[in-house]
């Protein structure tokens, strides 16, 4: 009898470049787990919430494969207030019998569990979307002294933001002397910096694409799960 291998299922944004690259490189440290991935319209949702069917038939979709948990790999439950995710999940779990999460909400419960309260943020949206942010944040009790609106309105063209011009944004805002900073859309290429700058500038920098796929991770029924956790927390500022 063959032993089957844990599995995270993901769900992510249509127009999505980044995510699927960011769980692969982040797998390759945890050789007995795997990913599944489904999409949603990224478009055409109400403006407080979600367009339900799509996530339905995604997170029906990744059940067949029998992931152990199911991740919504996208920022936008936060814009939203977070409750929505919360929905989300509750509905995602109660059709599939499998739990399920998302990195807005991984990330709200990170930031609070190390104590990071003062952020700064890189998000793809404008100005408008950015004030929103430092609203729906200071809900969860997390700050946002500074951030860096990029004004992007097509996620897709979010993924086109060269590293350069990401790590140049992030080294402006640790002036403002931060607990950590945080790249803020899943279809920012922050994944390949984090490592570099969080040594560079001497606080975390933590890539959303990345909190989401290793609390995804963490919630596996993993043996050696010491083990894991010390990789979990080096990936968390390394990646």
């Amino acid at each position: 009898m063959t032993m089957q291998v844990p599995a995270i299922g993901v769900i992510l944004p249509s127009s999505n470049r980044v995510v699927e690259r960011v769980t692969k490189s982040i797998l390759a440290d945890f050789p007995g787990v795997d990913a599944c991935f489904s999409r949603v319209p990224y478009a055409g949702h109400p403006p407080d919430g979600y367009d339900l069917d799509p996530f339905l038939y995604s997170a029906m979709m990744l059940a067949q494969a029998k992931p152990r948990i199911i991740l919504w790999n996208a920022t936008r439950g936060a814009l939203l207030g977070f409750e929505p995710d919360r929905k989300l999940c509750a509905l995602i779990e109660r059709e599939t019998g499998i739990p399920a999460t998302t990195t807005a909400l991984e990330t709200s419960a990170l930031l609070n569990s190390l104590a990071l309260t003062r952020i700064v943020l890189l998000q793809q949206g404008d100005a408008e979307e950015g004030a929103r942010l430092s609203t729906t944040f200071a809900t969860q009790g997390i700050s946002i002294v500074a951030r860096h609106d990029f004004g992007i309105n097509d996620n897709f063209e979010a993924s086109s933001i060269t590293a350069d011009e990401i790590a140049h944004r992030a080294t402006d805002l640790a002036s403002h002397h931060p607990d950590a900073i945080l790249i803020w859309s899943t279809n920012l290429d922050g994944h390949p910096l984090t490592g570099e700058l969080s040594k560079e500038l001497g606080i975390p920098v933590f890539d959303s694409a990345a909190v989401g796929t290793l609390a995804a991770i963490r919630r596996l029924p993993i043996e050696d799960g010491a083990a894991y956790e010390e990789r979990i927390a080096f990936r968390a500022v390394s990646v």
